[in-house]
Protein backbone atom coordinates (compact mmCIF):
# COMPACT_ATOMS: atom_id res chain seq x y z
CA UNK A 1 0.00 0.00 0.00
CA UNK A 2 1.22 3.15 -0.80
CA UNK A 3 2.02 5.97 2.27
CA UNK A 4 0.43 9.30 2.22
CA UNK A 5 2.83 11.81 -0.21
CA UNK A 6 3.20 13.66 3.68
CA UNK A 7 4.25 10.52 5.81
CA UNK A 8 7.68 10.56 7.43
CA UNK A 9 9.77 8.06 8.89
CA UNK A 10 13.51 7.69 10.75
CA UNK A 11 14.73 8.00 7.42
CA UNK A 12 13.95 11.41 6.68
CA UNK A 13 15.58 12.80 9.87
CA UNK A 14 19.24 14.36 9.37
CA UNK A 15 19.88 13.31 12.68
CA UNK A 16 20.91 16.75 13.62
CA UNK A 17 19.41 17.38 16.90
CA UNK A 18 17.06 20.25 14.95
CA UNK A 19 15.05 22.35 17.01
CA UNK A 20 11.86 21.81 14.08
CA UNK A 21 12.55 17.84 13.51
CA UNK A 22 10.49 16.88 10.46
CA UNK A 23 9.42 14.06 12.50
CA UNK A 24 7.40 16.26 14.72
CA UNK A 25 6.18 18.66 12.50
CA UNK A 26 5.02 16.53 9.20
CA UNK A 27 4.58 18.50 6.32
CA UNK A 28 1.31 18.97 5.85
CA UNK A 29 -0.99 20.82 2.97
CA UNK A 30 -0.66 24.44 3.80
CA UNK A 31 -4.12 27.05 4.07
CA UNK A 32 -2.94 28.42 0.69
CA UNK A 33 -2.83 25.56 -0.98
CA UNK A 34 -6.42 24.31 0.37
CA UNK A 35 -7.73 27.38 -1.11
CA UNK A 36 -6.17 27.37 -4.38
CA UNK A 37 -7.54 23.80 -4.51
CA UNK A 38 -3.71 22.59 -5.52
CA UNK A 39 -0.63 19.83 -4.48
CA UNK A 40 1.92 21.33 -2.82
CA UNK A 41 4.54 20.14 -4.94
CA UNK A 42 7.58 19.60 -1.99
CA UNK A 43 5.55 17.60 0.49
CA UNK A 44 7.10 14.52 -0.37
CA UNK A 45 10.18 14.39 -2.45
CA UNK A 46 10.20 16.49 -5.61
CA UNK A 47 13.36 17.79 -7.84
CA UNK A 48 14.57 21.12 -7.93
CA UNK A 49 16.63 21.83 -10.81
CA UNK A 50 19.17 24.59 -9.95
CA UNK A 51 19.34 27.90 -11.85
CA UNK A 52 22.50 29.63 -9.89
CA UNK A 53 24.95 29.15 -7.52
CA UNK A 54 26.22 32.85 -6.61
CA UNK A 55 28.58 34.12 -4.01
CA UNK A 56 26.78 36.56 -1.73
CA UNK A 57 28.28 39.45 -0.39
CA UNK A 58 32.13 38.84 -1.05
CA UNK A 59 32.38 35.72 0.69
CA UNK A 60 33.37 32.75 -1.20
CA UNK A 61 31.81 30.54 1.41
CA UNK A 62 28.17 32.13 1.48
CA UNK A 63 26.00 30.73 -1.50
CA UNK A 64 23.06 32.25 -3.00
CA UNK A 65 20.85 29.38 -4.19
CA UNK A 66 18.02 29.35 -6.43
CA UNK A 67 16.01 26.33 -7.39
CA UNK A 68 12.89 25.57 -9.27
CA UNK A 69 10.60 22.95 -9.51
CA UNK A 70 11.09 20.36 -12.28
CA UNK A 71 7.89 18.26 -13.38
CA UNK A 72 7.19 15.28 -15.02
CA UNK A 73 6.60 14.85 -18.53
CA UNK A 74 3.01 14.09 -18.03
CA UNK A 75 2.31 16.03 -14.79
CA UNK A 76 -0.98 18.34 -14.91
CA UNK A 77 -0.71 21.97 -14.13
CA UNK A 78 -2.16 21.70 -10.87
CA UNK A 79 0.22 22.64 -8.39
CA UNK A 80 2.06 25.16 -6.29
CA UNK A 81 4.79 25.55 -4.41
CA UNK A 82 4.02 26.61 -0.58
CA UNK A 83 7.06 27.17 1.86
CA UNK A 84 5.24 29.40 4.86
CA UNK A 85 7.74 31.84 6.20
CA UNK A 86 9.42 30.24 9.17
CA UNK A 87 9.68 26.76 7.85
CA UNK A 88 12.47 25.44 6.12
CA UNK A 89 12.91 22.57 3.53
CA UNK A 90 15.08 19.38 3.65
CA UNK A 91 17.32 18.73 1.15
CA UNK A 92 18.77 14.70 0.37
CA UNK A 93 21.65 14.25 -1.71
CA UNK A 94 23.33 11.12 -2.82
CA UNK A 95 26.81 11.28 -1.90
CA UNK A 96 29.99 9.22 -3.18
CA UNK A 97 31.23 7.08 0.08
CA UNK A 98 28.27 7.71 2.05
CA UNK A 99 26.57 4.77 2.22
CA UNK A 100 22.80 6.44 2.86
CA UNK A 101 21.51 9.63 1.47
CA UNK A 102 23.07 12.98 3.70
CA UNK A 103 20.14 15.02 4.95
CA UNK A 104 20.22 19.06 5.59
CA UNK A 105 17.49 21.67 6.54
CA UNK A 106 17.64 24.58 4.72
CA UNK A 107 15.59 27.90 5.20
CA UNK A 108 14.47 29.76 2.23
CA UNK A 109 14.48 33.36 2.20
CA UNK A 110 12.62 33.91 -1.14
CA UNK A 111 9.66 31.77 -2.20
CA UNK A 112 7.55 31.90 -5.75
CA UNK A 113 3.73 29.96 -5.12
CA UNK A 114 3.26 30.17 -8.79
CA UNK A 115 6.37 29.77 -10.53
CA UNK A 116 7.23 27.10 -8.26
CA UNK A 117 10.87 28.59 -7.37
CA UNK A 118 12.93 29.20 -3.87
CA UNK A 119 16.26 30.46 -2.83
CA UNK A 120 18.24 29.66 0.37
CA UNK A 121 21.29 31.25 1.37
CA UNK A 122 24.19 28.77 2.58
CA UNK A 123 27.45 29.20 4.54
CA UNK A 124 29.55 26.57 3.47
CA UNK A 125 31.62 24.83 6.03
CA UNK A 126 35.37 23.51 4.74
CA UNK A 127 35.46 20.25 4.48
CA UNK A 128 31.89 19.44 5.25
CA UNK A 129 30.56 16.64 3.14
CA UNK A 130 27.41 18.57 1.92
CA UNK A 131 29.19 21.81 1.98
CA UNK A 132 31.59 20.53 -0.53
CA UNK A 133 28.99 19.27 -3.04
CA UNK A 134 26.80 21.97 -3.47
CA UNK A 135 29.92 24.43 -3.66
CA UNK A 136 30.64 22.14 -6.45
CA UNK A 137 27.36 22.08 -7.93
CA UNK A 138 26.73 23.44 -11.39
CA UNK A 139 23.69 25.12 -13.00
CA UNK A 140 20.64 22.81 -14.59
CA UNK A 141 21.77 20.09 -11.43
CA UNK A 142 18.20 18.88 -10.23
CA UNK A 143 18.56 18.26 -6.25
CA UNK A 144 15.91 16.50 -4.11
CA UNK A 145 13.87 18.68 -1.34
CA UNK A 146 10.64 17.90 0.84
CA UNK A 147 9.31 19.94 2.92
CA UNK A 148 7.79 22.41 4.61
CA UNK A 149 9.10 22.19 8.05
CA UNK A 150 8.40 24.05 10.93
CA UNK A 151 4.84 25.18 13.46
CA UNK A 152 5.02 29.04 13.05
CA UNK A 153 1.72 30.23 11.76
CA UNK A 154 1.46 34.39 11.70
CA UNK A 155 -1.89 35.58 12.81
CA UNK A 156 -2.46 39.35 11.41
CA UNK A 157 -6.35 39.24 13.32
CA UNK A 158 -5.22 40.52 16.71
CA UNK A 159 -2.46 43.40 16.52
CA UNK A 160 0.87 42.69 18.71
CA UNK A 161 4.39 42.62 19.34
CA UNK A 162 6.72 40.58 17.14
CA UNK A 163 10.33 40.37 18.45
CA UNK A 164 11.97 38.58 15.37
CA UNK A 165 16.08 37.77 16.70
CA UNK A 166 18.44 36.69 14.38
CA UNK A 167 22.51 35.53 14.08
CA UNK A 168 24.10 35.87 10.97
CA UNK A 169 23.70 34.03 8.29
CA UNK A 170 19.98 33.54 9.95
CA UNK A 171 18.88 36.78 9.07
CA UNK A 172 17.75 35.55 5.34
CA UNK A 173 14.78 33.10 6.70
CA UNK A 174 13.46 35.80 8.94
CA UNK A 175 12.98 38.25 6.10
CA UNK A 176 9.79 36.60 4.62
CA UNK A 177 8.85 36.86 8.48
CA UNK A 178 9.01 40.41 8.27
CA UNK A 179 7.81 40.41 4.52
CA UNK A 180 4.55 38.82 5.18
CA UNK A 181 3.66 41.86 7.87
CA UNK A 182 4.88 44.57 5.93
CA UNK A 183 3.25 43.20 2.90
CA UNK A 184 -0.42 43.29 3.96
CA UNK A 185 -1.58 47.02 4.45
CA UNK A 186 -4.36 45.61 7.08
CA UNK A 187 -2.04 44.08 9.18
CA UNK A 188 -1.43 46.31 12.30
CA UNK A 189 1.36 43.80 13.94
CA UNK A 190 4.25 46.13 15.14
CA UNK A 191 7.63 44.51 14.53
CA UNK A 192 11.44 44.74 16.39
CA UNK A 193 14.44 43.13 13.88
CA UNK A 194 17.47 42.67 16.15
CA UNK A 195 20.08 40.79 14.00
CA UNK A 196 23.69 40.40 16.20
CA UNK A 197 26.56 39.59 14.19
CA UNK A 198 30.23 40.09 13.71
CA UNK A 199 30.67 43.62 12.14
CA UNK A 200 28.94 45.70 9.13
CA UNK A 201 30.49 43.54 7.13
CA UNK A 202 28.52 40.59 8.46
CA UNK A 203 25.04 42.20 8.03
CA UNK A 204 23.80 40.41 4.86
CA UNK A 205 20.84 41.64 3.24
CA UNK A 206 21.64 45.03 4.06
CA UNK A 207 19.25 46.33 1.26
CA UNK A 208 16.10 44.92 1.79
CA UNK A 209 16.79 45.88 5.71
CA UNK A 210 16.37 49.40 4.51
CA UNK A 211 13.74 48.92 2.38
CA UNK A 212 11.72 47.72 5.62
CA UNK A 213 13.09 50.43 7.33
CA UNK A 214 10.23 52.93 5.63
CA UNK A 215 7.55 51.12 7.46
CA UNK A 216 5.90 52.89 10.30
CA UNK A 217 5.35 49.67 12.24
CA UNK A 218 9.20 48.60 11.69
CA UNK A 219 12.29 48.97 13.56
CA UNK A 220 15.57 47.59 13.45
CA UNK A 221 19.00 47.12 15.87
CA UNK A 222 22.45 45.84 14.57
CA UNK A 223 24.36 44.29 17.35
CA UNK A 224 28.12 44.38 15.98
CA UNK A 225 29.78 42.39 18.59
CA UNK A 226 33.25 43.19 17.10
CA UNK A 227 32.73 45.86 15.12
CA UNK A 228 35.94 48.65 15.42
CA UNK A 229 34.99 52.11 16.17
CA UNK A 230 37.22 55.69 15.92
CA UNK A 231 36.08 56.53 18.80
CA UNK A 232 38.16 53.97 21.19
CA UNK A 233 34.52 53.36 23.56
CA UNK A 234 33.73 50.05 23.84
CA UNK A 235 30.24 50.10 23.39
CA UNK A 236 29.01 53.11 21.44
CA UNK A 237 25.96 53.39 19.03
CA UNK A 238 24.51 55.13 16.23
CA UNK A 239 24.99 58.36 17.87
CA UNK A 240 29.03 58.48 18.26
CA UNK A 241 30.15 59.93 15.26
CA UNK A 242 32.40 57.56 14.24
CA UNK A 243 30.14 54.87 14.28
CA UNK A 244 27.72 57.01 12.37
CA UNK A 245 30.14 57.60 9.13
CA UNK A 246 29.32 53.61 8.82
CA UNK A 247 26.18 53.66 8.85
CA UNK A 248 22.96 54.33 6.43
CA UNK A 249 19.91 56.41 6.59
CA UNK A 250 18.15 54.72 9.14
CA UNK A 251 20.27 52.10 10.70
CA UNK A 252 20.47 51.51 14.04
CA UNK A 253 23.65 49.93 15.75
CA UNK A 254 25.19 49.15 19.14
CA UNK A 255 28.67 47.61 19.61
CA UNK A 256 27.75 45.08 22.32
CA UNK A 257 25.97 41.67 22.18
CA UNK A 258 22.66 41.59 22.83
CA UNK A 259 21.09 40.58 26.25
CA UNK A 260 18.60 40.88 28.69
CA UNK A 261 19.01 44.54 29.67
CA UNK A 262 19.31 45.18 25.25
CA UNK A 263 15.74 43.07 24.87
CA UNK A 264 13.78 45.11 27.70
CA UNK A 265 15.16 48.41 26.26
CA UNK A 266 13.29 47.15 22.70
CA UNK A 267 10.20 46.93 23.89
CA UNK A 268 7.54 47.85 21.75
CA UNK A 269 4.83 48.55 24.71
CA UNK A 270 4.82 47.69 28.56
CA UNK A 271 1.49 45.74 28.13
CA UNK A 272 3.47 42.17 26.59
CA UNK A 273 0.26 40.51 26.59
CA UNK A 274 0.33 38.22 23.12
CA UNK A 275 3.93 39.43 22.45
CA UNK A 276 5.84 36.73 20.59
CA UNK A 277 9.72 35.86 20.28
CA UNK A 278 10.79 34.01 17.19
CA UNK A 279 15.00 32.95 17.24
CA UNK A 280 16.66 32.16 14.21
CA UNK A 281 20.16 30.74 14.73
CA UNK A 282 22.04 27.69 15.90
CA UNK A 283 20.89 25.42 18.66
CA UNK A 284 23.52 27.51 21.08
CA UNK A 285 22.62 31.01 20.43
CA UNK A 286 18.60 29.94 19.96
CA UNK A 287 18.86 28.92 24.30
CA UNK A 288 20.84 31.77 25.08
CA UNK A 289 18.50 34.28 23.55
CA UNK A 290 15.54 32.49 24.60
CA UNK A 291 16.67 32.66 28.06
CA UNK A 292 17.21 36.44 28.17
CA UNK A 293 13.68 36.58 25.85
CA UNK A 294 11.77 35.10 29.10
CA UNK A 295 13.43 37.62 31.74
CA UNK A 296 13.41 40.77 29.59
CA UNK A 297 9.89 39.92 28.15
CA UNK A 298 7.90 37.76 31.10
CA UNK A 299 7.05 35.78 28.27
CA UNK A 300 5.99 31.54 28.72
CA UNK A 301 7.46 29.24 26.10
CA UNK A 302 4.21 29.22 24.16
CA UNK A 303 4.81 32.89 22.93
CA UNK A 304 8.29 31.77 22.00
CA UNK A 305 9.20 30.18 18.42
CA UNK A 306 12.67 28.75 17.62
CA UNK A 307 12.96 28.66 14.02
Amino acid sequence: MLMPENEVDETDCCGNGCTNCILDNQPKPSQQALVAGKRNVILSYARFKMLSNEVHNGDDQLRLLHFVYVASDDEENDSILDIPPGHHVMLRAELAGHAAPLLRPYSPYWTDFVAKEFKILVKLQPGGPMSDYLAALEPLQVLNFRGPIGNYVHDSSSPKSIYIIAQGVAIAPTLPLVAQVLDNEDDMNCIRHLMCVKDLQHVYFRDRLLEFAQYWNYHSCLYLAHQKCGCGAANCDELCVHLKKELRYNERARRLRLDAMQLAAQKISRNQNGSIVIIAGNSTFQRSIREQAIIAFKLSDENIYLL
